[in-house]
C-alpha cells in the first residue's frame, strides 16, 4: 500500500470520526432538552394525566422515554 493511499484512508477516517462526534454532541444536546422538557411538564400535567398517556400509547419507544425521563410524573402508586 502506498503512502498516499494510507494518507487518504486516514483522512477519510478522521472525517468520519468528526462527523460521529458532531452527531453525538447533537444527540446529547437533544437528550438534555428532552429531559428538561419533562421537568417542565411536571408543572403542567397531573400524575393521573401522565399515567393515562402512558396507558393509551402502544409505542414502546414513547413508553420507554416516559419511564426513563418522566418517572417522576407518574402517581406514587404506579408499578410498571
Amino acid at each position: 500500500m502506498r503512502e498516499e493511499d494510507i494518507q487518504e484512508i486516514l483522512q477519510n477516517l478522521g472525517e468520519r470520526v468528526s462527523a460521529l462526534a458532531e452527531e453525538n454532541r447533537v444527540r446529547l444536546t437533544r437528550d438534555d432538552a428532552g429531559r428538561h422538557l419533562f421537568k417542565l411538564m411536571s408543572e403542567c400535567i397531573s400524575p393521573n394525566q401522565w399515567l393515562n398517556i402512558y396507558q393509551n400509547t402502544d409505542d414502546i419507544f414513547i413508553k420507554e422515554i416516559m419511564l426513563d425521563w418522566g418517572s417522576h410524573l407518574f402517581p406514587e402508586s404506579f408499578v410498571k
